[in-house]
């Protein structure tokens, strides 16, 4: 840029531009073109947009063709060219020479997979298809910046041929394209692009991503498939609230739906199919995605609506269109018998492996993602869209029978099923069948919470959490997996079993059930459940452990006799109840003065000003109490001594400003009220006053100057409401002149404060009064 102020000669590209027989290629060859493009260089943008280098620079993105210097060099300047986002280039392009935009737009004609037999062809017309990622992703990136700048015209070129759509999906394989396909979903957030996403749905996108997840195909299929439908599902979320989203919308629908469903379940328990296996997990993927980013309760959610302000009808955040999953929770439901038997039987799992510790059997990722799905549609049975019932049917839901469930809420509906089937028993099996995946562990402890924390007055969640109790025989399992712990923690190297901590969070809420429900749930399983047993692991093994967990880690915290364990520097002593009351007052003073300077030690509070406002305690029968200081007390000593405070150090020549009432004749008649006016709280001042001043018979000059207290004492009460400052000592002088009062000896006239000064008085006083505050912080006390 300097070179327009003229600081530098003209760039080599604005010489090449005076030439009229420059090329494009010379142009891509200088070195400072990339700038030049950036900075909207007028010449370079006027030699670009000639029809002739326009064209050049699409067929160099995309070009596969080139020579040894150029097939990495110029698809990536082209591309870059474009990416500066020239507004006359692009609508050169896309507005007015639109058959260059559809020559560009054959890159995706290309075939995808080459065969075997073509290797050798492909060696000879030297064809280096290795660069079609590449070439990809320079390909998508110029898309997304013509949609970007031109948005109605790039989505009007594209919607105005179906097959453009089976275009993108045929090069799926490539992220670049991928990223490509979701930036269109994207655009149905723009005002330009709405019905993109209708515009996918009708051509049939979430069929062909199903498709792909069959279980004859490789398994690298699977995976783009499963990408592209969960990045789809975020796109359509609707529980976060807080994040952008196109909402609920026909892909969405089109998924959730039971034909789809019964597809997908199709493909993932296929038992004869050679990659049933992935198909499962990454089924299992797109289904739990669907369920978390759609939570019909988000609005109702009490610890996000409360703490972050998305309750209310008319709040924007909350979206008004609530997703039911009730359709795909009931192919799903139909299906728990098939999912558990593979929980017993896996696929996937063919015998024993050789491991650190010996041969295991491992669980396989297949169970794992089975107990994940089975604790997601827990979750999903819990919303509230999917239990609504008449009351007469939820009074009779353990009466119910076979026939009669399909009357169910889906939420009950589903843990029906899972009672039936005996789902849970089976997954703490596994809990405790494989005591070093803390993965399960966290699932199934995950089941468990939610299950022990459920309703138990009505619907199946109290089934649920018998059929725990009794089919499974948790406590036992619990019970005996302590003494196996126990055993392995003897043994000479031994270790404490992997699942031991989260044992401890499920007997807490095992605890916590059937303390909340001794007749619902205590009562039904005492014939069946060895609660002695259960009840002696609580009072011993149990509350062992909770009582050495709560110990801290690195042991008890040293003595402050143990001087050994650290140094004189960092040692802070605690402080004495009366001494820190006169440290928070001195610092609150001290704020209130303007706060301690930069390199002002906290340690000289004792000796500062506030000694004689803080020297002074009341005592309990109303007595004040006299302390003082010893010039010489050594305060680093580490010995407990008994500081005598000298009281007189603090007072300055001047009191501070904030140390003086108003007199009676500042306030007009209209404030003097009595016991109830508004000064009436300090009438106590006076309560407070003796003869502990005699020390100012030894000061050779009156260490407050000119001022002294208005106040009068001996007056009615009304007169009592206008008190010293408690931080003067209640100091308190009668306006008797002439009268002794609190051990001052006939104070002169002129040492009182009068109500009304004059102008000359006011001014000496605010010039001796500045001198004084002025002397007092630059002296050393």
């Amino acid at each position: 840029m300097f070179w327009r102020f003229g600081f530098h000669n003209p760039s080599a590209v604005d010489t090449l531009l005076e030439r009229e027989d420059i090329t494009l290629e010379e142009i891509l060859e200088e070195e400072d073109l990339l700038q030049e493009a950036k900075s909207h260089n007028q010449k370079l943008i006027n030699f670009l947009c000639q029809p002739s280098n326009c064209e050049k620079l699409l067929y160099y993105i995309t070009a596969n063709d080139l020579e040894e210097g150029q097939k990495f060099k110029y698809p990536f300047l082209c591309s870059e060219i474009i990416a500066c986002e020239i507004p006359a280039l692009v609508e050169m392009i896309i507005l007015e020479q639109k058959e260059l935009l559809e020559k560009f737009w054959l890159f995706l004609d290309r075939p995808i997979h080459q065969t075997s037999s073509d290797s050798e062809q492909e060696k000879d017309n030297n064809v280096d298809h290795g660069l079609e990622s590449l070439l990809s992703s320079y390909f998508a990136k110029t898309i997304t910046v013509f949609l970007t700048k031109q948005p109605a015209e790039m989505l009007e070129f594209i919607e105005s041929k179906p097959e453009n759509l089976t275009k993108i999906l045929n090069h799926l394989h490539s992220s670049a394209i991928m990223d490509l396909l979701l930036t269109l979903v994207r655009m149905e957030e723009l005002p330009e692009g709405k019905g993109i996403v209708q515009w996918l749905s009708d051509g049939g996108l979430m069929d062909n991503l199903i498709d792909r997840l069959n279980p004859y195909l490789d398994t690298e299929e699977h995976s783009i498939a499963q990408q592209c439908i969960c990045e789809i599902i975020r796109l359509s979320q609707t529980s976060l609230l807080e994040q952008p989203s196109i909402g609920l919308n026909d892909l969405i629908i089109k998924l959730k739906s039971e034909a789809v469903m019964r597809k997908l379940a199709g493909f993932m328990l296929d038992p004869k199919a050679p990659n049933a296996t992935s198909t499962l997990i990454n089924g299992v993927t797109i289904i739990i995605d669907l369920i978390r980013h759609n939570n019909s309760d988000m609005e109702n959610d009490p610890m996000i609506g409360n703490n972050y302000g998305y309750t209310g009808n008319n709040n924007p955040m909350v979206r008004p269109t609530p997703v039911s999953l009730a359709d795909m929770l009931k192919v799903l439901s139909d299906h728990v018998v098939d999912f558990n038997r593979l929980l017993t039987e896996p696929r996937s799992v063919t015998g024993p492996m050789r491991t650190s510790i010996g041969e295991q059997t491992p669980l396989g990722f297949e169970r794992l993602k089975i107990c994940e799905l089975f604790a997601e549609l827990l979750h999903c049975s819990n919303m509230s869209n999917l239990n609504a019932i008449e009351e007469k049917v939820r009074d009779r839901t353990s009466e119910l029978k076979e026939p009669e469930v399909q009357d169910l809420p889906m939420g009950d509906y589903l843990k029906w099923q899972l009672v039936q089937h005996k789902v849970l028993p089976t997954c703490t099996s596994l809990f405790f069948a494989f005591p070093w995946n803390n993965f399960l562990h966290y699932v199934a402890y995950d089941m468990l919470h939610q299950v022990f924390n459920g309703r138990m007055d009505r619907g199946y969640n109290r089934l649920l959490a018998l059929s725990i109790l009794k089919d499974g025989q948790l406590t036992t399992r619990m019970v005996q997996a302590q003494k196996e712990n126990d055993e392995e923690w003897a043994k000479p190297k031994g270790m404490r079993l992997g699942y031991m901590g989260h044992l401890t969070f499920i007997a807490d809420e095992v605890i916590k059930l059937f303390e909340g429900y001794p007749e619902a749930i205590v009562q039904d399983i005492k014939d069946d459940v060895d609660l002695d047993s259960w009840y002696q692991y609580c009072e011993t093994e149990l509350r062992e452990t909770k009582e050495r967990d709560c110990l801290p880690l690195g042991g008890d915290r040293p003595n402050d006799e143990d001087g050994g364990m650290r140094e004189d520097d960092d040692e802070e002593d605690e402080l004495d109840g009366a001494t820190a009351s006169q440290y928070s007052q001195y610092l609150a003073q001290r704020a209130a003065d303007g706060g301690l300077e930069d390199d002002e030690d906290d340690a000289h509070w004792i000796t500062n000003d506030n000694i004689y406002g803080n020297a002074f305690g009341v005592m309990g029968d109303g007595h004040n109490q006299v302390g003082g200081i010893d010039d010489e007390a050594e305060y680093d000593s580490d010995e407990d001594e008994v500081i005598t405070q000298d009281w007189s150090r603090g007072f300055t020549e001047f009191p501070q400003a904030n140390m003086l009432r108003r007199t009676q004749s500042h306030v007009e008649d209209e404030y003097d009220e009595g016991e109830n006016g508004d000064y009436d709280h300090v009438k106590d001042g006076r309560q407070q006053q003796n003869t502990m001043m005699n020390h100012n018979d030894e000061e050779e000059d009156d260490p407050f100057g000119e001022f002294a207290s208005s106040d009068n004492v001996g007056q009615d009460d009304d007169d009592s409401a206008w008190a010293v400052s408690t931080t003067m000592e209640q100091m308190d002088i009668s306006a008797d002149k002439g009268k002794d009062n609190v051990g001052f000896d006939h104070i002169p006239e002129d040492h009182y404060v009068r109500a009304i000064r004059t102008k000359e008085e006011d001014e000496r006083y605010k010039k001796e009064y500045q001198a004084g505050q002025d002397e007092e912080q630059e002296g050393e006390i």
